[in-house]
């Protein structure tokens, strides 16, 4: 396995955000992280990236290597991470931020305009970074992290989706999936379901701080599992190229 995190626990001050976590998935693949607000899907996936900056215990290995115990330029080298809301304090354009890309990892004009063509944000380069749209803004970021990614290593998205329409949630699935067709790792947090039933290879789902279920996305989807989660009936229903898992308007009752 690729990817190893055993008995991972995350504070937030004195609360346990994450509690006894231990889960591994191999490169080659996308894992779709679910559950509800609050159940410690971001603490999680920032834990494994090594930016938590709180207290935190057990240990996350990527190849056999502890990423907390990694210079900065080796865990840059292997693994890159895309907040939930993206800051950005400087007035930068968004070339400027893809090229951030390079601010501990030499990273060359092909590596930026290869993940410009990518997330396809060409007619955004030259645009302010405060004046772009918060689906546009994500798309940005995310190419910074293309741009600084090594094919084979892990890329870490936290809701990487919601802010964007359709047509660039399409585009930005479609270049995680070569991503991960190319060797890569792509951990991702969703709360879209039907999204992650598409686009995921494995689901890892977050239930009040511990690892609820963990495995193919045929086996942690079902709909009564799901249902008995989430508080809402889910049935499947036509994908383009499978069925997928989606909830019905009609509420549980009782």
């Amino acid at each position: 396995m690729s990817l190893a995190i055993e008995s991972m626990c995350v504070w937030h001050g004195s609360r346990a955000a994450v509690r006894e976590v231990t889960v591994q998935a191999s490169a080659g693949s996308i894992v779709a992280v679910i559950g509800r607000n609050g159940s410690g899907k971001s603490s999680l996936v920032r834990a494994v990236a090594g930016v938590h900056g709180g207290r935190r215990s057990g240990t996350v290995s990527w190849c056999g290597r502890d990423i907390a115990r990694l210079h900065a330029v080796d865990r840059a080298r292997c693994v890159a991470y895309v907040a939930q809301r993206p800051v950005v304090a400087a007035d930068f354009t968004a070339r400027q931020v893809i090229e951030l890309a390079g601010a501990v990892i030499p990273r060359s004009a092909v590596h930026v305009d290869l993940a410009i063509d990518a997330l396809g944000v060409h007619e955004l380069v030259d645009r302010p970074f405060a004046a772009l749209s918060g689906g546009e803004q994500q798309r940005v970021v995310l190419a910074r992290a293309f741009a600084q990614h090594e094919l084979g290593g892990l890329l870490v998205l936290d809701e990487p989706f919601s802010a964007m329409d359709l047509a660039e949630q399409h585009r930005v699935a479609g270049a995680l999936q070569c991503l991960a067709g190319a060797g890569s790792l792509v951990l991702i947090v969703l709360h879209d379901l039907a999204l992650a039933d598409a686009l995921a290879h494995e689901v890892w789902w977050m239930d009040g701080g511990q690892l609820r279920s963990s495995g193919s996305r045929e086996t942690v989807l079902r709909e009564e599992a799901l249902a008995e989660g989430f508080g809402v009936a889910f049935e499947r229903v036509d994908g383009s190229l499978r069925p997928i898992v989606a909830p019905r308007c009609d509420p549980l009752t009782g």
